[in-house]
């Protein structure tokens, strides 16, 4: 009876961290996945702006976990960020916009899921990279 007794706790406790590892696997699987979207989102941008030769800028929204991409005549598109992913850190005026020409305002946006974060920046030449 006493084995079964330890046995037990000993497999109760190996599940309950096994399930603790999967919520931090799928948090940290979630945050590379936005960043990823995020930067292409960023790229995409730069890309219209270049094609259309106006700005193209991208807006972030902290309280409501999204962002949108905008030109002059409005909302391109909006993004919503996954669930337990949000906006740690953000450009001084929470937007990041694309000149004619491609090029941009320095910024540095960081995603934050738990204790893991990421980050994804921009160059004044418009260049975006997620190291």
């Amino acid at each position: 009876m006493f084995e079964t007794l330890v046995g037990l706790a000993l497999a109760t406790t190996v599940a309950a961290m096994g399930g603790v590892r999967l919520t931090e696997l799928l948090a940290t699987a979630r945050l590379a996945t936005a960043a990823r979207t995020l930067a292409t989102t960023l790229r995409l941008a730069r890309g219209r702006a270049l094609a259309t030769g106006t700005s193209v800028e991208t807006r972030f929204d902290a309280p409501g976990h999204t962002y949108e991409l905008r030109d002059g005549s409005g909302t391109i598109e909006v993004h919503g960020l996954p669930r337990g992913v949000l906006f740690a850190v953000l450009p001084a005026r929470s937007r990041i916009v694309f000149g004619a020409l491609g090029t941009a305002d320095n910024g540095t946006i960081t995603l934050a899921a738990g204790s893991r974060s990421r980050n994804v920046v921009v160059n004044q030449r418009g260049r975006v990279r997620f190291p």
